[in-house]
């Protein structure tokens, strides 16, 4: 995708593309001729449908009950934008306008400052993207700018082209409800989310649910996809099947987390959380 904003990195075989303007989404990732991530071919699809493309970041991450959450004796309101179940989903910094703080050849650190507009706390968000031989690696860390307390969750949407096979070390299933939201059960892996686990083909068929993590590293293909510790939770989701994507998105708590005492991490007043992702090829 070429925009006037767009910056492009590369290192040996492996190349990116980010959009600070567009809530500093790596929305390329090339190892040598071959595409890693989906990618939009002209700004209008990313913005048609901004959680699809590359490695859109999300605060909070998927479905928030009600759009309403409590916190430290006081209730929050975000928009219920997915009318359809009554839910928020999905946050709003996947279009946030970040600013480029450096930039290189192999690197990039963008930032952005919310004051309440996108998220209702105060916080400063900076994306650091590079890359080296080995590959890609993503460092995003939330600083509590505010005076008080904040709770943060963060996941990354990533879309990757439709791989071949893949394998994600997911420990077991939530339950979920007719609004897509977490009933608070745990279950055990179908035989086929199994195989998700231990290694597949996609078959085409849907595949969509929020799982435990049991791991850091899933295989894509012939890349690795790995994620810090503190994501606790992989959501994979390939829109029904034979659209030639599968995401598989790390998150840092549960779905509908904020409803959750132990769902997010708690940030006092000028702390920090720092996240990264990376991908590699396999046997690099």
């Amino acid at each position: 995708m070429m925009t006037e904003n767009s910056l492009h990195l590369a290192s040996g075989h492996w190349s990116a593309t980010i959009w600070p303007g567009f809530g500093a989404n790596t929305v390329r990732l090339r190892y040598k001729e071959l595409d890693i991530l989906r990618w939009p071919a002209h700004v209008r699809e990313l913005r048609e449908a901004p959680h699809l493309y590359g490695m859109p970041l999300l605060v909070p991450p998927n479905r928030v009950e009600d759009g309403a959450f409590a916190f430290d004796g006081r209730t929050y309101r975000l928009e219920r934008n997915e009318p359809q179940h009554g839910n928020h989903i999905h946050g709003f910094m996947a279009d946030a306008p970040f600013t480029v703080a450096h930039t290189s050849g192999k690197e990039a650190v963008l930032q952005y400052e919310n004051r309440g507009e996108r998220y209702p706390f105060a916080f400063r968000m900076t994306v650091a993207v590079s890359l080296d031989d080995r590959g890609f690696r993503q460092e995003i860390v939330i600083a509590n700018t505010a005076d008080s307390a904040m709770p943060v969750m963060l996941g990354v949407h990533t879309a990757f082209v439709e791989p071949a096979t893949f394998a994600v070390p997911i420990g077991r299933r939530w339950e979920t409800n007719d609004r897509h939201l977490p009933t608070g059960a745990l279950l055990e892996l179908t035989a086929r989310e199994r195989e998700y686990r231990l290694g597949c083909r996609t078959g085409g068929e849907a595949i969509s649910g929020f799982y435990t993590a049991i791991g850091q590293q899933a295989r894509i293909g012939d890349f690795s996809y790995c994620m810090s510790g503190n994501f606790t939770q992989w959501v994979l989701f390939n829109g029904g099947g034979n659209k030639g994507y599968l995401c598989v998105e790390p998150q840092s708590g549960p779905v509908n987390g904020l409803n959750s005492p132990d769902g997010y991490i708690r940030l006092k007043r000028g702390e920090s959380a720092r996240f990264w992702t990376a991908v590699s090829r396999e046997g690099d």
